[in-house]
């Protein structure tokens, strides 16, 4: 494979015998190539005349392995997302921008083990150019058929409790929902101190979590700042001067 050559030449040029000595849990970098792709294919969609692959994906790693990574993080993030892009096209799926990999610590996954979340996140206009114009808006604005699962129940929702938008809320399924001032986010914020896609909330493991999408001014849950938390009833999160609650229905 390509791109597993291109992976291990970067290694032995950085880090001499890299593929020999793997990572502190044995995790080969090879391996969160196929299971990003994995990933790509369980979580894709079908639009009227498209199907499209997530455009964001995180890779979550253990205490050991992230520790050992975090110096070339950023470097194996890009020819991660290089490489989706490239399988993405092979298959004929459509992304919308550039798909971007994170590598994130989870101090709850232990050795051996890693977690990898994908989703749509929201892009700007201009950068939608390059897809057929009407086929593009249907899937922006969420009206799209989802090809493996119907519609899911309702398991929670999200309510605007102080701010400019009190009173506003979305309902919380299975589904990813964005938070900020974006016009199509699911939940969109008029507070001028959020960021444009500020937050957003995945279901992993049947719990909500939320995640901070590297906003200027930050997320908080219950007076923390947080990067990633997985949700609890009562919940109260802040976000510029919008404080939204969190509640199980």
């Amino acid at each position: 494979m390509k791109f597993v050559r291109k992976v291990e030449s970067f290694f032995e040029k950085y880090i001499e015998g890299f593929f020999n000595k793997e990572l502190a849990s044995g995790l080969q970098p090879a391996e969160i190539a196929k299971r990003l792709v994995k990933e790509m294919e369980n979580n894709k969609t079908v639009g009227v005349a498209k199907i499209y692959a997530p455009n964001e994906y995180a890779v979550y790693l253990s205490v050991e392995d992230y520790n050992q990574l975090a110096p070339y993080a950023s470097a194996i993030a890009r020819e991660l997302a290089e490489y989706v892009m490239a399988e993405a096209a092979k298959r004929g799926y459509t992304v919308l921008g550039k798909p971007t990999v994170k590598i994130e610590l989870d101090e709850s996954i232990t050795k051996t083990k890693f977690k990898i979340v994908s989703g749509f996140a929201s892009v700007p206009e201009e950068q939608l150019s390059s897809a057929d114009g009407e086929d593009t808006k249907v899937f922006v604005k969420n009206s799209f058929i989802h090809s493996e699962e119907p519609r899911p129940r309702i398991l929670a929702r999200l309510k605007v409790v102080a701010g400019a938008d009190r009173g506003r809320e979305v309902e919380l399924g299975r589904h990813r929902v964005n938070i900020g001032r974006w016009e199509h986010n699911e939940l969109s914020l008029t507070d001028m101190n959020t960021s444009r896609l500020h937050a957003y909330v995945t279901f992993e493991d049947d719990h909500h979590v939320l995640h901070d999408a590297q906003s200027l001014n930050g997320t908080y849950v219950n007076g923390r700042r947080v990067m990633r938390k997985q949700l609890e009833h009562g919940d109260q999160i802040k976000m510029g001067n919008t404080v939204i609650l969190y509640e199980v229905i």
